[in-house]
């Protein structure tokens, strides 16, 4: 890190530019410490270009996130986890990413959102959506919630990782990634159980 002290602590500005991406997973973890520490010891403005989204969360103050040379969105790293502008931003904040189904408000119901597949979804209060226009909606994997009264997914893959669960699972004709922060017992085939919490759902 001997370059990196000399190189911040002499300019006004900091740049790098993807400076961890030929390290290995576990260097890329101790680097991106050292490189935070080093920041907020000298608090130098640092402009810092990366492709990896986790990198941008985990060291920035505040993101921009850039697609083909246009600035989608500006801000604190949880403002846009929490509080995306548009598609975009939405799936490339988050790993796993979003989840976006494709849907509409049926007639006379405009508390549920329904897929092609005829499953219906409970709309986030104090939203007026149009019957009939296509909508997306958009939920983050962990805002789903075991409740064995809720509706059933066909589970395709778990990826169990200590302390959470990632599961990918099909909803109707769509797929879905859930993340429990639980120990889940179950087999590509099974079935799962959710409600997913409204409060959380972007339209």
């Amino acid at each position: 890190m001997a370059w990196a002290k000399r190189a911040v602590s002499s300019s006004t500005i900091g740049l790098f530019d993807e400076p961890l991406s030929n390290l290995d997973a576990k260097l890329r973890v101790q680097m991106r410490t050292e490189i935070k520490e080093l920041h907020q010891r000298l608090k130098t403005t640092t402009v810092y270009v990366t492709h990896d989204q986790i990198e941008a969360m985990t060291m920035a103050d505040r993101i921009v996130v850039m697609h083909d040379g246009i600035v989608e969105q500006i801000g604190k790293p949880l403002e846009l986890y929490d509080d995306p502008v548009n598609l975009f931003v939405a799936g490339f904040i988050g790993s796993p990413a979003m989840n976006m189904i494709e849907g509409q408000v049926p007639d006379g119901r405009p508390g549920v959102l329904a897929t092609a597949d005829g499953i219906e979804l409970p709309m986030p209060g104090g939203i007026a959506a149009p019957s009939g226009k296509p909508l997306i909606y958009g939920v983050r994997p962990e805002y789903f919630r075991l409740d064995p009264a809720g509706m059933p997914l066909r589970v395709v893959v778990t990826e169990p990782t200590g302390a959470d669960t990632q599961v990918v699972a099909r909803l109707g004709s769509q797929e879905v990634s859930l993340v429990f922060h639980q120990r889940i017992d179950a087999v590509p085939g099974d079935d799962l159980r959710v409600t997913i919490d409204t409060d959380a759902v972007k339209i």
